[in-house]
């Protein structure tokens, strides 16, 4: 089993509307709503792709009971502490015709303090019956900003790998704990090296450098152009093909699903990141974050590329 934490858990709401326009009313081609947040979406993608993943954070309210009944039902479990307060709703407005997406994400209420340490006891307590944990997303307010610092800690001393995706200080934060991945954006990572890279040789330097620094694995989303990814002194550029983009929503969390799936299969690092783009570029055919069918992944993978730019 692999447990996805997802704090900042929600409804997730995906309205279709062509020719999307502001000061007016629409009528919506297609509404989906599922469980959702990061780490339902990593989920989501390791279901289809043969795991058995658990998802642990905080809900409340009915919203709540939406996103816990709805996990279950899709065959995920869950390991949620439960709240009074409601939980939040993300809508995203999608528009086909004008390739744009326009996305609304409540902040939440804020977590209280026994509820974050309710969490972290039964963690400590549960984290050994997983191969593996993914920290994904934002922190809601009320949760300490060394929160992924403090749950890394307790996997290591498990020895427990982990899997980060997040940002701003709870990625600063968290990446020195030392996880086995961290998976951080171009603005993210920006953040954590101090300077933003002016190219792709910057980019690549910047990954080598942090993975160097953090003992860590690096991953760099970087869109349509799938990833550059770095293990030391060791970089590679994983290309998917192009394809058309029905929606892109999720494809960074189901490429942490792949790549999840690849190191706890024994992949080679590599050949686990290009497993992740495979499943992130499936995600984009479809609209629904997380819901791709595993024929397209292996569709996908056998056009992704991988060159190797640094390192040998």
């Amino acid at each position: 089993m692999i447990l996805c934490v997802n704090p900042n858990a929600a409804i997730d709401k995906t309205v279709v509307a062509n020719e999307f326009r502001l000061n007016m009313i629409q009528r919506p081609e297609q509404v989906l709503a599922f469980p959702g947040g990061k780490g339902c979406n990593v989920a989501r993608a390791l279901k289809t792709l043969g795991e058995r993943p658990v998802v642990g954070g905080w809900v409340g309210g009915f919203a709540g009971q939406f996103i816990e009944t709805g996990l279950q039902v899709e065959g995920i479990g869950t390991a949620f502490i439960h709240t009074d307060f409601e939980s939040r709703t993300c809508l995203s407005i999608l528009d086909p015709i004008n390739n744009t997406l326009t996305e609304l994400y409540e902040k939440g209420d804020a977590v209280p303090i026994e509820k974050v340490t309710e969490f972290e006891t039964w963690f400590r307590s549960h984290v050994t019956d997983y191969e593996a944990v993914t920290f994904s997303g934002s922190l809601p307010p009320g949760v300490p900003l060394n929160f992924y610092r403090d749950m890394i800690e307790i996997a290591h001393g498990a020895k427990v790998p982990v899997l980060l995706d997040s940002g701003g200080e709870a990625l600063r934060q968290g990446v020195t704990a030392k996880p086995l991945l961290v998976k951080p954006n171009e603005t993210e990572l920006t953040d954590l090296a101090g300077k933003a890279p002016q190219d792709r040789s910057g980019l690549m330097q910047a990954a080598s450098e942090l993975s160097r620094r953090f003992e860590t694995l690096v991953v760099i989303s970087i869109g349509a152009e799938g990833a550059v990814a770095a293990n030391r002194d060791q970089v590679w550029h994983v290309r998917p093909p192009q394809v058309t983009i029905k929606s892109a929503v999720g494809s960074g969390d189901s490429t942490l699903a792949g790549i999840t799936f690849g190191l706890t299969h024994s992949f080679a690092f590599e050949d686990a990141v290009k497993y992740g783009v495979a499943a992130g570029t499936a995600n984009a055919l479809t609209v629904g974050a997380g819901h791709f069918s595993v024929s397209d992944v292996e569709s996908v993978l056998a056009q992704v590329t991988v060159e190797q730019l640094q390192g040998g």
